[in-house]
């Protein structure tokens, strides 16, 4: 259940670091999105890649956390 668990909140943090780097860099960097075409592919290429990278991640530490115990 735990590696469930990380593997949910790893995907959260992965798929959300990628929605508020896009959100820095557009806002602070002054990267300039005129179509929306670079928002459109962080949330929906970029987010679930590394949300699954980030997933996986959270489940495997949450698992060896769990055999520690």
């Amino acid at each position: 259940m735990r590696a469930v668990l990380g593997f949910l909140g790893g995907y959260l943090l992965g798929h959300a670091s990628a929605v508020i780097g896009y959100i820095i860099a557009t806002t602070f960097f002054g990267v300039f999105d005129r179509d929306g075409g670079g928002a459109m592919s962080t949330i929906f290429i970029l987010g679930p890649i590394l949300g699954l990278v980030g997933g996986v991640t959270g489940a495997v530490l949450a698992s060896r956390w769990r055999r520690r115990q």
